[in-house]
């Protein structure tokens, strides 16, 4: 049986009673008009020095989330509606990201946990120089959800600070906002309320106005960046923009800023194949262990060609661009977008999780050293999630110790009654091939696009599949996909390099942007969705520094782009009979075109890049009348008529690293599955549910 008990935080009630004395004493000397009585920056100083203080003697964190027991995380549009928990949200992350640089509830150190600065967190230990996070392995989903939590938890204990903060006859207001904040999430795949953009504008302007003690003010938005001050700080040791002080999104020179309204604009367009995906997905019904990974092995060779990992890394190039955080995994969660964009992310597993029970992480091996574990070494399930400890007693947790988000204190609209039903109506709902077809909006730069119709009897979905070296380059380098002909217009108009540059492999981004005198930053490839034959992309997220990090193995990983709503648009023109692969066969070997761009915008020849592939796949799709019901998705094959660069055929060879294969089912000879109860309960100790679970 497990059970999740929770022991009290030292630290959080060390904390609030010391701020509720910092406030009481404040009170008091204004109350008596106390001619020493410090100032509101003094009183924060003091109060930032007594708790980095504090911090030393009380030890390591335990990671609960947000301690008010159990509340939903909502979509950052649901969550602006309620104006003081918005309010509070807002100034809880100003707060934040302000915190002393040496305190491990700094946004600073939180967002370092996922790569530089390249040092251990709150003295959790560290084997190898590198970041914690395990991109491309089997523990991605599982990893980042007490990643979240901690975070989650920073945000809560600054928001309590801020209620402090305010005067005694409006804390009960703000007590009462605080009671469930937790932190949003974007849904980067969902139509957009009518009338609204892509992403909110709450994520993208630089100011936002918020009522502080004093009154009504206008901050900087802390949801639009987060600045390291003046310069960035020796221990990063690198950064896009040739070490920008502030993160930056799709960025633009003289002077060096975001592009917001750009990555906007491409969201306008991307998010049908992100929908698009999503749904297949979900539809695929394959086990959590493969949908969730994009690492391509003995263990994710699947009949599907995607994962939601592999979704996510093409949200991450999309916002960053050639030169932003985002593109960078070493750098990219001081961006805010990577929390709401992870959140969301959390949210679609979870979703899974329901979709199909009864699966989770599947064993695998490390394919990289990894600042917590050696390359080569196999996780599964009960692998320590290092450094997010769980207990005062120094216990660490496991990927089954977070199988349930309650137990974190947190669920999402989606999954609070844990029904599989409602989970696949909001499914259909959400991410279903029938939504309102796209035009083209006043003051925004997109063109129409076709969002695809609902699944008939006799259809197929069809997608350019990829596989690649997640870590070929330094930095991400992006597959567009086009029905028609290519655009001449890009990066290196039309010309690509005859082999990848010196440096660009082996060492860190080159600083100069040698693309025929053309500083792109980001604004050449703009034009490409916004072509008429642009279908879609899907990036392969990469770090700073090209390589695996053991010098010896590729780690190899698999996505795709989708083609379906495309090809519909050509059959409802009169331009393909149907979608059958009969008549999507020979009309993509004469339209479908593909070019890679690599960091700085630079073009590459696909055939020349190492561990490259690309196949066109189709699989035929079951409708059903149900929303109740997610259609069937059959086993995908492939189209090789549709000949493209780099999809010669190829045999994929198991590498030492690779993930390990599973255990045999339990009608094999031999093999003896026994089963336990697993109980849930919530940090309070109150039953959840339980489930059976094959061991």
């Amino acid at each position: 049986m497990a059970a999740f008990s929770k022991p009290h935080s030292f630290m959080s009630m060390l904390l609030t009673v010391f701020v509720l004395l910092q406030v009481t004493v404040a009170l008091s000397h204004n109350g008596h008009k106390h001619p020493a009585h410090r100032s509101p920056a003094a009183m924060d100083a003091h109060l930032e020095d007594t708790r980095s203080m504090l911090i030393a003697r009380a030890g390591r964190v335990t990671v609960k989330g947000a301690p008010d027991g159990q509340a939903p995380r909502l979509d950052i549009r649901e969550l602006k509606k309620n104006g003081d928990q918005w309010n509070l949200f807002l100034l809880a992350m100003e707060r934040f990201q302000n915190k002393p640089k040496n305190d491990p509830m700094s946004y600073y150190q939180i967002a370092g946990i996922h790569g530089r600065p390249f040092v251990q967190w709150d003295n959790a230990g560290m084997k190898h120089t590198g970041g914690y996070c395990p991109h491309g392995q089997n523990t991605f989903g599982s990893w980042h959800r007490p990643y979240l939590a901690v975070y989650e938890q920073a945000v809560y204990l600054n928001a309590q600070e801020v209620v402090a903060s305010f005067p005694r006859n409006q804390q009960a207001r703000w007590q009462n906002a605080l009671r469930g904040l937790r932190v949003p999430y974007y849904d980067w795949a969902a139509e957009p309320p009518r009338g609204e953009p892509a992403i909110p504008t709450s994520m993208r302007d630089q100011t936002v106005s918020v009522t502080k003690p004093q009154g009504k003010v206008t901050i900087r938005n802390p949801l639009y960046s987060y600045t390291w001050g003046n310069s960035l700080p020796s221990e990063i040791g690198w950064g896009p923009s040739n070490g920008f002080p502030t993160t930056l999104r799709r960025p633009v020179s003289n002077p060096t800023r975001s592009n917001n309204n750009q990555v906007n604009a491409i969201f306008g367009q991307a998010r049908v194949g992100w929908r698009q995906r999503v749904f297949a997905l979900f539809s695929s019904k394959q086990p959590w262990g493969y949908a969730s990974t994009a690492a391509f092995g003995v263990k994710t060779a699947r009949s599907n060609a995607d994962s939601f990992e592999s979704v996510h890394d093409d949200i991450h190039s999309t916002v960053g661009g050639t030169d932003g955080h985002m593109s960078y995994l070493d750098v990219a969660a001081f961006d805010p977008f990577f929390w709401l964009h992870h959140v969301n992310v959390d949210r679609l597993l979870t979703m899974y999780q329901l979709v199909v029970p009864n699966t989770y992480v599947v064993p695998g091996r490390v394919n990289r050293d990894m600042a917590q574990w050696n390359a080569g070494q196999i996780n599964d399930a009960n692998t320590p999630l290092v450094p997010f400890q769980k207990d005062s007693r120094g216990g660490v947790y496991s990927s089954n110790d977070v199988k349930e988000t309650r137990v974190l204190g947190y669920y999402y609209p989606e999954t609070q009654s844990r029904n599989r039903q409602d989970v696949i109506r909001a499914v259909n709902r959400l991410y279903g091939m029938g939504e309102r077809q796209m035009q083209k909006r006043d003051n925004e730069e997109a063109a129409p696009i076709y969002s695809g119709r609902p699944f008939k009897a006799g259809d197929y979905d069809t997608v350019l599949s990829v596989v690649g070296d997640k870590y070929a380059m330094p930095g991400s380098y992006q597959v567009h996909c086009f029905l028609g002909a290519k655009p001449s217009n890009g990066p290196s108009n039309g010309t690509a390099p005859a082999h990848l540059p010196t440096g660009m492999i082996n060492g860190t981004v080159p600083t100069t942007k040698p693309i025929n005198g053309t500083a792109t930053n980001g604004t050449a490839e703009f034009a490409y969705g916004f072509n008429s034959s642009y279908v879609g992309s899907h990036s392969f997220l990469g770090g700073s520094v090209a390589g695996s990090g053991n010098g010896t193995a590729p780690t190899l990983v698999e996505g795709c782009i989708p083609i379906t709503a495309a090809l519909q648009e050509k059959e409802a023109n009169g331009e393909l009979a149907s979608l059958h692969p009969d008549h999507v066969e020979p009309y993509l070997k004469e339209n479908l075109s593909y070019m890679v761009i690599g960091p700085n915008g630079q073009e590459f020849k696909p055939e020349e890049i190492p561990n490259f592939h690309v196949q066109v796949k189709s699989c035929e799709v079951q409708p059903t009348p149900s929303e109740d019901e997610l259609p069937e998705y059959k086993d995908y094959i492939e189209l090789p008529r549709a000949h493209l660069p780099a999809s010669a055929p190829w045999t994929y060879t198991p590498g030492p690293l690779d993930t390990t294969p599973d255990l045999p089912p339990a009608s094999d000879e031999g093999q003896c599955v026994s089963q336990q109860t697993i109980r849930y309960v919530d940090p309070a100790g109150n039953f959840l549910y339980e489930e059976i679970s094959a061991m």
